[in-house]
């Protein structure tokens, strides 16, 4: 499809707030690299805002018609969160800067719950939390991970990978998004034959939770042989797939 000047001013400006950040760019910055004067960037946008604003939506709108098509009723929960990974990738790809721009901006990543952005994004969040609910339910997933943690590690992983690969991230998507599906989904699938499961990194307790539970019965649950066996074992296994995902990156940056 024929880029419009609309597009082209978007995509300039995207590249502008991600480097420099909205504040610090000026609608005369975003003309110049359009090529036309500041004036006439005024009869597209009504302000930068408005431009980084459209920059997020469309990423997101695009983001979720790709989440919801690549549903599969009938496949595993693993299939699909691996599948959305790609589909994040691609959407990456066909909305450069899009992600770091929504990230790096407080204005745009801290807006009211019924804000345009805010709807979008938790449509987004949705997709994960769905696929991980199914997937701990239907015995594919562990249950001694939290799966609120483990969904805000894997999402922010792929968005903080698109980042830090941006300028090779056409060349090197695929792999990257292998090594990413191989660390998450390949230690959260559940294990046949494993005795109790490791204790669940707990979240901060309020004042009655501190009150009412022993600490003493929790340092004797992890100080139970079978579940720090469990442990060490864990702690080996993701020395072994930090260091395996640590090679495959070096490979990929080599020229």
């Amino acid at each position: 499809m024929r880029s419009t000047r609309r597009d082209e001013i978007l995509a300039h400006a995207a590249k502008l707030f991600s480097e420099r950040g909205i504040a610090a760019t000026t609608v005369r910055d975003i003309a110049d690299e359009v090529g036309i004067l500041s004036g006439s960037l005024y009869h597209y946008f009504d302000s930068k805002d408005a431009i980084a604003n459209e920059i997020v939506v469309r990423f997101l709108e695009d983001l979720n018609v790709r989440y919801e098509d690549s549903i599969e009723p009938e496949g595993s929960a693993r299939d699909r969160l691996a599948t959305m990974v790609s589909v994040s990738f691609a959407s990456a790809v066909d909305h450069p800067y899009a992600t770091e721009v929504y990230q790096g901006e407080a204005i745009l990543s801290s807006q009211p719950a019924d804000a345009p952005i805010t709807v979008l994004v938790q449509k987004a969040h949705s997709y994960w939390r769905s696929a991980i609910t199914r997937g701990i339910a239907d015995g594919e997933f562990r249950e001694d991970i939290d799966p609120e943690q483990f969904h805000r590690l894997m999402r922010e992983s792929v968005w903080s990978t698109v980042a830090q690969y941006r300028p090779q991230l056409s060349e090197l998507a695929d792999d990257l998004q292998r090594n990413l599906i191989s660390v998450f989904l390949d230690g959260f699938a559940a294990r046949s034959g494993e005795s109790e499961p490791v204790a669940r990194v707990r979240r901060p307790a309020g004042k009655k939770d501190a009150q009412t539970e022993s600490p003493d019965s929790e340092l004797a649950e992890l100080r139970s042989d079978s579940q720090m066996a469990e442990l060490r074992s864990d702690v080996d296994e993701l020395k072994s797939v930090i260091r395996e995902l640590s090679s495959s990156i070096r490979q990929l940056q080599k020229p």
